[in-house]
C-alpha cells in the first residue's frame, strides 16, 4: 500500500513520508506508522481498515478517552479524524512495551487479571455510550455485526460446499438453542475490549519485574458479555488466563454470576459460529472461500459434522 497521502500528513502536522516508520501496512486492514510531529513526542499514525465508518470510530475513541482519563496507557486519539479517498486516518498515542507472544502459565494468569482490571475500569461506561452502531452482543444474534446477511452467507457457502453449508446452519441453530436454554438474553453487558489476546497486551521489558505497559487495538470494542470477552481473548487455549480473570474479578468485588458461568461454553460456541460467518462473508464478497478455515471454526462449535 502507498504511504498516507501528503494532504493527510499536512492536515495532521506530520513531517514528509520519509520520516515515517512503518509498523504495519496491510491492504484493506488497519495500518500504522510511527511518527514524530515537529517538536512533539512520537505518535502513531493510523489508517483504519477499509469500510470503517465515522460513528464506529467515534465510539472506539470515546472508549479510549475514558480509559486514558482513568490512567490507562492506550492508543487514545491525539488528533481528530481525517478522511481521504474513502479511508480514515488519525494520530494516536504511542503505547510502549511489547506483547508476550509465548506466555508462561504465570504470564497467562497475569493477562487474565489485567483483563479483569480493565473491565473494572470500563464498568458503567455502557450506560453512557450504549451499543456501538452496527453491533450487538454475541448472544443476541448469529453474529455481532448487524449488517452481516447470514441467510446469504449460508446460501453462498452451500453453493460451493453443501456439507459445510449444512454444518453451518446446524451449528447456528444449535448454538442459538443452547443460549436460549440458559436464558442468555439476561446476560449483563459492558463495554468489552473485543480482542484481549496476548498480542494486544504490552508489558515492560524489565526482566525482574515486568509490568503492564499498555493495551492496544480496541477496534472491536462494543457492548457484550464477560463470557464473550473470555472467548475472544482466546482463554480457551489459555485456561490460566480465565482463572486469573475470575480470581481478580472476585477480588475486585465483581464475581461471575451463575448465569455468566453457565454461559462460558455456549457463548464460546457462538463466537466460533461468528468466526465462521466472517469467513463465509469474505468468500461471498470476494468469491474465494477459505473452506479449511470455515471447517476449522465449525469444528469448534460443539456441533458434530453432518
Amino acid at each position: 500500500m502507498p504511504p498516507p497521502p501528503p494532504e493527510v500528513l499536512a492536515a495532521l502536522g506530520i513531517a514528509p513520508p520519509g520520516r515515517l516508520k512503518v509498523l504495519r501496512d496491510l491492504s484493506g486492514e488497519n495500518s500504522s506508522w510511527l511518527a514524530r510531529p515537529p517538536g512533539g513526542e512520537r505518535v502513531v499514525l493510523r489508517r483504519y481498515y477499509a469500510g470503517a465508518d465515522e460513528p464506529g470510530l467515534r465510539y472506539e475513541h470515546a472508549v479510549l478517552a475514558h480509559l486514558a482519563r482513568g490512567g490507562w496507557t492506550v492508543p487514545e486519539p491525539v488528533s481528530d479524524l481525517v478522511a481521504r479517498d474513502g479511508r480514515w486516518y488519525c494520530l494516536t498515542r504511542y503505547v510502549p512495551g511489547a506483547p508476550v507472544l509465548r506466555e508462561s502459565a504465570a504470564q497467562r494468569t497475569r493477562r487474565g487479571a489485567d483483563l479483569a482490571r480493565l473491565h473494572a475500569a470500563l464498568r458503567g461506561l455502557d450506560g453512557e455510550l450504549g451499543q456501538r452502531p452496527g453491533w450487538r452482543a454475541q448472544h443476541a444474534g448469529v453474529t455481532v455485526h448487524t449488517g452481516l446477511d447470514w441467510p446469504a452467507c449460508l446460501a453462498g457457502l452451500a453453493a460451493v460446499s453443501p456439507r459445510l453449508g449444512q454444518w453451518a446452519a446446524a451449528a447456528a441453530a444449535r448454538v442459538q438453542a443452547g443460549l436460549a436454554a440458559i436464558g442468555a438474553a439476561e446476560l449483563p453487558l459492558l463495554v468489552v475490549h473485543g480482542d484481549f489476546a496476548e498480542w494486544n497486551v504490552h508489558y515492560t521489558r524489565h526482566q525482574l519485574a515486568p509490568a503492564l505497559a499498555g493495551v492496544i487495538d480496541f477496534g472491536l470494542t462494543h457492548l457484550d458479555s464477560r463470557p464473550y470477552e473470555l472467548a475472544i481473548a482466546r482463554t480457551y487455549r489459555a485456561p490460566e488466563a480465565r482463572l486469573g480473570y475470575l480470581a481478580r474479578s472476585a477480588a475486585l468485588g465483581w464475581p461471575f454470576s451463575e448465569l455468566e458461568t453457565a454461559a462460558i461454553e455456549p457463548v464460546y460456541h457462538a463466537f466460533r459460529v461468528d468466526m465462521a460467518a466472517w469467513f463465509m462473508q469474505s468468500g461471498l464478497l470476494g468469491g474465494d472461500y477459505d473452506l479449511a478455515m470455515i471447517e476449522r471454526q465449525l469444528a469448534r462449535t460443539g456441533t458434530p459434522p453432518p
